[in-house]
């Protein structure tokens, strides 16, 4: 999805705490790195990985909307040690990096690979974004078929179709506006010469916005009909063909997110995790609560048993150094002491 210019956060900020902050999480995304080199996660199968090892129970956490699981590496490390912390990455097959195109699809395959390496409940899920929205419906499934679904984490996560802030875009619009503005008038000091430098810059943003428009609406086209090319490719069984490009990971989920109508979850206690603040110069970091009208990012009227929590750092900063350990002392307290697995309950109806 195009980046709308104004809706960028400035990566230059005079406020020494964004300042330390920012230098501490690209330190931590380097140590980071570095430690993947050395220690690569453990494959438990197709689509799981192991973060971390531990006892009989297990955190399944869902890929983001890129595909990615490692995002959650250092959370994993940070959970009792009886927890093993389990990623779910997408099916793949060669040229699409996610073989389905329907969320409940995605949830209904994970669903199987999960029981395969734990047969029966309770089970305990998440996810960041996306994946927090296919962990829903995973949970909504295996409630529907009779399973224990003791915790579900939805990290930032929004509901579809939950609308955005009303005026948020223009707003945005406007302060960038009025700061090149602000500076326009500051380096001219004719009133002739300021005139010509403020309306060379309204000029200049007019051009931009239209055409980011243009171009979002055209990218918009070329995506959703690769996408329905890709539905009918995978219905039928048929590669992707060569000669096209083909869809990002995040490409194909947020194409099927906005078709994905999510139904009312009783019984599962879910925790939703809300982004304080986010980290200047890292894309994708904007806390959702900023973008989105309610409060509870749209779960409130499909759950009854939702706790909402506020942890440091941004919509994915949240999950890396420093801010990682805010969001795993919030968590710790509804993973911790876990009722033990029982016997497995019926096979699940396919979706």
């Amino acid at each position: 999805m195009a980046s709308d210019p104004d809706l960028k956060t400035d990566p230059t900020s005079s406020n020494p705490d964004k300042q330390l902050r920012a230098q501490a999480f690209w330190s931590s995304v380097r140590s980071l790195s570095q430690h993947l080199e050395r220690h690569p996660p453990k494959r438990l199968s197709k689509s799981l990985v192991e973060l971390k090892g531990g006892g009989s129970r297990n955190l399944f956490l869902v890929h983001d909307g890129d595909g990615q699981t490692l995002v959650y590496l250092n959370l994993a490390h940070r959970m009792p040690a009886d927890l093993a912390v389990v990623g779910i990455e997408p099916f793949r097959i060669p040229g699409v990096p996610l073989a389905q195109t329907s969320v409940e699809e995605m949830a209904a395959c994970y669903v199987e690979e999960m029981r395969r390496h734990q047969p029966s409940g309770p089970y305990l899920l998440g996810g960041l974004c996306g994946g927090g929205v296919i962990a829903f419906e995973m949970a909504s499934q295996l409630v529907r078929a009779g399973e224990s679904v003791e915790f579900v984490a939805l990290f930032d996560a929004v509901r579809p179709q939950t609308p955005m802030r009303p005026g948020l875009l223009a707003s945005h619009r406007i302060n960038r506006l009025t700061q090149a503005l602000t500076a326009a008038r500051s380096t001219e000091r004719s009133l002739v010469a300021r005139a010509w430098t403020i309306l060379g810059v309204i000029s200049r943003k007019l051009v931009n916005t239209l055409t980011w428009e243009i171009k979002r609406r055209m990218t918009k086209w070329w995506v959703d009909a690769r996408f329905l090319l890709l539905r009918k490719r995978l219905a039928r069984g048929r590669p992707w063909p060569k000669f096209l490009p083909g869809l990002s990971a995040r490409q194909i989920y947020e194409s099927a997110d906005a078709l994905y109508v999510a139904r009312p979850l009783p019984r599962a206690s879910v925790v939703l995790v809300r982004a304080r603040a986010g980290v200047d110069g890292v894309a994708d970091d904007t806390p959702y609560l900023d973008i989105y009208a309610d409060e509870t990012l749209g779960w409130r009227a499909l759950i009854e048993k939702l706790n909402v929590i506020d942890v440091d750092g941004g919509h994915s900063s949240m999950l890396r150094e420093p801010f990682v350990q805010s969001l795993a002392r919030a968590l710790v307290p509804f993973v911790a002491g876990s009722a033990p697995i029982r016997a497995p309950a019926a096979p699940l109806e396919k979706a």
